[in-house]
């Protein structure tokens, strides 16, 4: 048997790589007979959004970072030398949302990439592929797969099949199930003779956000349509004493939900003891009720200021599970010093990351603060508008605040500050879109802005033209547009070259499909260029000093 199931890793190896083969020679080693009588204690541990929070310290001011996979580094090291062995899983989002992952991402490309190395260090055993990941494009999610020493998962996103190939999906809608999956789906895991079944999936709604050039090839599924044939499958197969879903979805309702659907399927798949999730930054840690017993729920948040934590007691007697209890928790690692021995690992890895984003970029002659730009004009906003409008040479530039807190300072701007402005890696469309789609666009977002509805940054402003937004006007006739911006009318049939972000481009926010009743497939793409933070930094960079000024084509009235 040893003999086979080492033939078979290799040829899994050989053909997916070293985490998909060493996790199904596991699975191959590892008895799917009876446990003996006793009790069995099963430790899970949950990251998730890490977005490239790897290191300790910042590199502008050598200040400690509130918290960072230094500091899990630290409680985990405590949680091993107690005794416990923990099942350690990640969510997804790893790989965007820092200089240290964009350096890794897309400068330093020669060299190993510093996340498989940090997780491998760590011990994961699982890491769910977030729509983040995906964000950073083929060539680097791609070779993070080949490098992770442990599963990459995502069981929804499946190869998509040519013209002349086969579906992706079962022909029936009722009986879905992913063929071909383009990511592990999933792995098992052993603790004392345990077998612990981890399925992982990414957000289904990827395709709604991101350019299909950066997704190319696979096809992303509605969780909760393709989730209880996995479950039902891996089950049957493996015969799992644990079965842990590992979803980067937000929590959501009990209701289904493209985007947010962890709660959803706590509540209603069969055969699962543990959902972990992430997405919505939110740390949760809760009991669903589900038919066949409650199900916990844990989202340990972002930027690793929890571990999500949950301790399962098994009753094995005749050689079944007769009884399994959970206590769980969420840990908050500001409560854990960064360890030293994690730091010193990777202290080479952050020097050259620090020399990265230390490196100058241009100067600003007074300070930008980013809050602003959530009470109306800000120079924040101007300069991202002024950006875009000057890389595309469109008529009319949408952009809305990514971040609601903050200082960008007077003086030399340094690539870290870029980061501030533009936290992440949208690349810049330019798009058709009528006047008329245009106001209607406008009215969507202003709406939710007034209202305080939503995230900010949904809260498109527009550049190009000159308009004003009525607080107390009903919904739908707030936006006055008076004029474009050189003083020409604004027509509301003509057709206008528009900027925005890949995001809204691909339908994120719905400020397209539901404001201006465009289908994103259906609209017409007539440029991308490359990500929005790098031509800040070309804008800033080609220029003596940027004087940041606030927008004067809009504004609030009553």
């Amino acid at each position: 048997m040893k003999k086979n199931a080492l033939n078979i890793a290799a040829i899994l190896i050989a053909l997916f790589g070293v985490g998909f083969g060493i996790g199904c020679l596991i699975s191959l080693l590892s008895s799917k007979g009876t446990l003996a009588d006793g009790e069995y204690k099963v430790t899970v541990c949950s990251t998730t959004d890490v977005h490239g929070a790897y290191f300790d310290s910042s590199y502008v001011d050598n200040l400690a970072a509130k918290t960072s996979l230094a500091n899990v580094a630290s409680y985990l090291k405590e949680l091993r030398a107690s005794g416990v062995q923990p099942v350690l899983v990640d969510a997804g989002d790893n790989l965007q949302g820092d200089n240290a992952a964009y350096y890794f991402n897309y400068v330093a490309t020669d060299v190993p990439h510093v996340y498989p190395r940090i997780a491998a260090y760590l011990g994961y055993d699982a890491i769910v592929v977030g729509n983040h990941d995906i964000e950073t494009g083929h060539d680097v999610y791609d070779r993070v797969a080949r490098e992770l020493t442990m599963p990459y998962l995502g069981a929804n996103a499946a190869f998509d099949r040519d013209e002349n190939g086969k579906a992706d999906m079962d022909e029936n809608p009722k009986n879905k199930a992913v063929v071909d999956p383009y990511f592990q789906p999933y792995c098992v895991v052993v603790r004392d003779g345990v077998r612990i079944a981890v399925i992982g999936m990414t957000n289904g709604n990827i395709k709604s956000w991101l350019s299909s050039s950066i997704w190319q090839g696979i096809d992303f599924q509605v969780i909760s349509d393709v989730a209880q044939r996995l479950v039902d499958q891996v089950i049957e197969k493996e015969k799992p004493q644990l079965v842990v879903l590992a979803v980067h979805s937000g929590s959501g309702a009990e209701q289904a939900d493209r985007e947010n659907e962890a709660l959803y399927l706590a509540s209603t798949l069969r055969g699962v003891d543990l959902v972990l999730n992430g997405h919505d930054h939110r740390p949760l840690a809760r009991e669903v009720a589900n038919p066949e017993g409650d199900v916990v729920l844990l989202n340990a948040g972002t930027k690793a200021m929890v571990v999500g934590q949950a301790d399962f007691t098994l009753t094995v007697k005749n050689g079944k599970v007769v009884a399994k209890t959970v206590d769980y928790k969420l840990v908050p690692m500001d409560k854990y010093p960064a360890d030293p021995d994690y730091v010193a690992a990777f202290k080479d890895d952050f020097n050259a990351v620090k020399v990265f984003a230390n490196r100058p970029v241009g100067r600003l002659s007074e300070d930008i603060f980013l809050a602003d730009a959530l009470d109306g004009p800000s120079s924040y906003i101007n300069l991202v508008q002024t950006v875009q409008l000057a890389a595309t040479g469109a008529d009319i530039s949408f952009a809305a605040p990514l971040v609601n807190s903050g200082v960008v300072p007077a003086g030399v701007v340094e690539f870290q500050d870029l980061v501030s402005i533009y936290k992440f890696e949208n690349q810049l469309y330019t798009v058709e879109m009528t006047g008329r789609q245009v106001k209607d666009y406008l009215e969507y977002s202003y709406d939710n802005w007034v209202n305080r509805t939503g995230p900010s940054y949904n809260w498109d402003s527009a550049d190009g033209i000159v308009y004003e937004v009525s607080r107390s006007a009903p919904a739908g006739e707030r936006v006055r547009i008076l004029s474009m911006c050189d003083g020409t009318p604004f027509d509301p049939d003509k057709t206008y070259k528009v900027a925005m972000t890949s995001y809204r481009a691909s339908g994120g926010g719905d400020l397209l499909r539901l404001g201006a009743k465009v289908d994103p497939a259906d609209l017409v793409v007539v440029d991308r260029l490359k990500d929005i933070r790098s031509l800040i930094g070309d804008y800033i960079s080609q220029r003596e000093e940027i004087v940041p000024t606030v927008a004067t084509n809009w504004k609030f009235v009553k």
